[in-house]
């Protein structure tokens, strides 16, 4: 019998489903707040999960669905228009309702009260309960006067109005009724992710199994031909052996004889084995290929799966800051693997998080640069090839190149030398790199140069590429190349000191042999010109710190093979020993044990059952730039012995002031303390100060009038200073902003991790 968690789980995934249509249709009324039947979509979707709530015993819920229903009810009979204001409130709701299903989920106890929030959706409907009152007097009024005048008329043609209004009805509800389906409607049953993934393994080891089989196939092959071979020996040797001992020939023809029939008795088995494992294959790998075809179609999911939470998302962000954003998906049925459907969720997140705050200009900006009030973000998808290519374009205001270069140079992410020498291409990816931000403070949620490196990240984890395109003033877009599936890879089988390494094809740009009279020497290093552009090289057996044998030391070649590779734009040729070929692969995790191992992304098993290790290329890349200076062209940078920096805490609250204060001593900084403002500013008095941490709403001068103070003066305006506070609305925030402070802080969010890494990147 199943337990209470299934029936949980089962209603989680209802009630999700339930919540994200209504998050996409709300997104949707807002815009045609007259579409009767997208309203009526809503509130069968609210009824539903109202009953569902009712049958599990959530009242909480069940409460708050129906106040939405209520509303839902109204606008479509009519009784009222649905409206911005009606959807925060819902919205609102909508979110109360994932806080507690989150609780119910983790067995917690529901300490949300609701009543504040159903009040507030009961609001919605006071306006429109005078609405109806007033529409039913009219109605009344009307009713009687129809009455009079059908009393004056004697109730003649009472029966023929009371027949055409019930031929009217009838009429209404059969166009209402569903037409009954043609065909029978599919049918679904949920099953756990774990089962699913247990079947995917099992189907592995068949592969490696067919891969096996494939090999011995191979070898009963050759052992039909060796066979063959032994025959024509013997019967070389026959005829040899008749010819030098004529007197002998009856005992070695004997002999010959034997040997012969013994042999051709061994190929026949030999043939008859190879036709029964070849007839065997031949009736198996198609299963198994289908089978290991159908496995990946069970964890593809459509995209519809991650982009259905977007348009809500676009459309909070975009309110928060003003702005009018039109969010234009197309593509949501492409299909990709689960586990690389989960890992681009994020990295997607922060893309349009970026079209929307730094992409997309305010209405009056676009409208006085000639442009559509409301700005437009497509996010689409498609197949190519083995590939699954997602676009995400906004039209806002591009990305300035001067910009990016000056930030760059601001935020010491690269050297004025490096950045003389770079096309316009690496210009772009620097805002890839940890730490880029454009930001003009550092938030809860912004301006911590922490978003799109995670984006460049994750999808080169998951052995993706990140390709970056602008236009100032046109607008940007980021395509994201990804692989259908990540549990099985094409890879190419390279030999480096007699040991097979395999690395994943789609980072392998092309594989040549190289004459040593072409390699250069660029600041020490090796490099090789390929079609007019210089690709650094290094030693695969360097990187991977392999020791030298014997026969390789003393050996001397004329030509080597060199793997070139390409990661975030980088690329790289690895001089190896042999090229084997490509093998399509089934991969397997190295185990909890090992974990992550340098220069690894995993293992597989070949056909003759060889366990050959899966190289990571991006780790491989970077590694032979850390080990290699030269290899990526960049010279490495020293960093001079940092002196013990001062910072200055500006807090009323004694229990705070103290906290702060520890927890930056601890870290090694030399710390004083001020109460207010003023007391700051006598302190600053012949003290040198690195950095300013301070509160805002403190007595006699607050963190506001400090901070415009200090930018005013020239021999403070320099120093950064950092507001740690309670006060979280977005217009303290952009007062923060007015008066020059670097950074905004909110107490409620505060975390020792934050303030400090806050204070590093400043």
């Amino acid at each position: 019998m199943p337990e209470k968690k299934d029936f949980i789980a089962i209603f989680k995934a209802e009630t999700e489903e339930h919540l994200t249509k209504l998050d996409n249709g709300l997104v949707e009324l807002e815009k045609q707040p007259g579409n009767i039947e997208l309203i009526s979509g809503l509130n069968r979707a609210v009824h539903t999960l109202k009953g569902a709530a009712r049958v599990f015993g959530f009242s909480e819920i069940q409460d708050i669905a129906h106040r939405i229903e209520d509303i839902f009810e109204e606008v479509a009979g009519k009784r009222t228009v649905f409206s911005s204001f009606m959807a925060e409130r819902i919205f609102k709701g909508l979110d109360a309702i994932r806080i507690i299903l989150e609780k119910i989920v983790q067995e917690k106890e529901i300490d949300v009260d609701t009543s504040d929030i159903c009040r507030e959706l009961e609001e919605c409907l006071s306006a429109t309960q005078k609405i109806r009152t007033q529409r039913k007097r009219e109605k009344g009024h009307k009713r009687e006067k129809e009455d009079a005048e059908t009393q004056e008329r004697g109730g003649q043609g009472k029966e023929h109005e009371g027949g055409k209004t019930q031929d009217e009805v009838m009429d209404r509800m059969s166009e209402a009724a569903p037409p009954f389906p043609s065909v029978p409607m599919e049918e679904y049953i949920r099953v756990p992710l774990s089962r699913v993934n247990k079947l995917l393994y099992l189907v592995g080891e068949m592969v490696i199994n067919k891969m096996k089989s494939s090999a011995k196939i191979a070898q009963a092959k050759r052992l039909s031909k060796l066979s063959k071979e032994a025959l024509k020996s013997i019967s070389g040797l026959s005829e040899t052996m008749k010819k030098r001992y004529p007197l002998h020939d009856g005992e070695v023809a004997k002999l010959l004889s034997q040997c012969n029939a013994q042999i051709q008795k061994l190929r026949e088995y030999s043939l008859r084995l190879y036709d029964d494992v070849s007839t065997e294959a031949f009736h198996l790998d198609p299963v198994v290929d289908e089978m290991q075809a159908k496995m990946k179609e069970i964890r593809m999911l459509p995209l519809a799966t991650i982009f259905e939470g977007f348009p809500r998302m676009v459309r909070d962000i975009a309110f928060q800051q003003g702005k009018e954003v039109n969010l234009v998906i197309s593509g949501e049925d492409t299909e990709l693997d689960k586990k690389v459907l989960e890992g681009i969720k994020a990295p997607l997140i922060h893309i349009l998080r970026n079209c929307i705050d730094h992409g997309i200009e305010e209405p009056d900006v676009r409208a006085a640069l000639g442009k559509q009030r409301f700005g437009t973000i497509k996010v689409s998808a498609f197949h190519e090839a083995d590939n699954v290519v997602i676009a995400v374009e906004d039209d806002g205001r591009g990305m300035d190149i001067d910009q990016i270069k000056q930030t760059a140079l601001k935020k010491r992410l690269v050297s004025r030398e490096e950045l003389e020498g770079m096309i316009e291409r690496d210009v772009l990816n620097i805002v890839f790199m940890n730490g880029y931000s454009t930001n003009p403070i550092i938030t809860d949620v912004s301006g911590r140069g922490i978003g799109l490196d995670i984006v460049r990240r994750d999808i080169t984890n998951l052995r993706g590429r990140v390709i970056l395109d602008t236009l100032k003033n046109r607008g940007t877009k980021f395509t994201l190349v990804l692989p259908l599936t990540i549990a099985i890879m094409q890879v190419l089988l390279v030999k480096v000191q007699e040991m097979l390494f395999a690395l994943p094809m789609v980072p392998v740009a092309e594989c040549l042999q190289v004459n040593m009279e072409d390699f250069s020497t660029i600041e020490g290093r090796m490099a090789i010109q390929v079609r007019g552009y210089t690709v650094p090289v290094v030693g695969l057996n360097e990187v991977l710190e392999l020791p030298f044998t014997r026969d390789e030391e003393g050996k001397a070649k004329d030509e080597v093979p060199v793997v070139i590779a390409t990661s975030m734009e980088k690329r790289v040729g690895f001089i190896i020993d042999e090229i084997l070929g490509e093998e399509e692969v089934f991969i397997k995790s190295l185990g909890k044990r090992l974990g992550k191992v340098k220069n690894v992304s995993g293992a597989c098993i070949l056909g003759t059952g060889e366990v050959v290790v899966i190289l990571d290329i991006a780790e491989l890349i970077e590694n032979s730039a850390l080990s290699h200076p030269a290899v990526m062209g960049r010279r490495p940078v020293l960093k001079e012995k940092r002196r013990a920096q001062k910072i200055l805490v500006v807090e009323d609250a004694f229990s705070t002031r103290e906290l702060e204060k520890s927890i930056l001593e601890a870290q090694g900084y030399l710390v004083d303390t001020a109460v207010d403002g003023l007391d700051a500013l006598e302190r600053m008095t012949g003290t040198k100060y690195d950095l300013i941490v301070s509160d805002i709403d403190m007595p006699r001068m607050n963190g506001f009038e400090l901070c415009r103070t200090l930018k005013k003066k020239e021999e403070y305006k320099d120093i950064p200073v950092v507001m740690v506070t309670a006060l979280e609305k977005e217009e303290d925030k952009r007062q923060g902003i007015e008066v020059g402070a670097a950074a905004y802080i909110i107490k409620s969010a505060f975390e020792q991790t934050n303030l400090l890494n806050t204070i590093e990147r400043l």
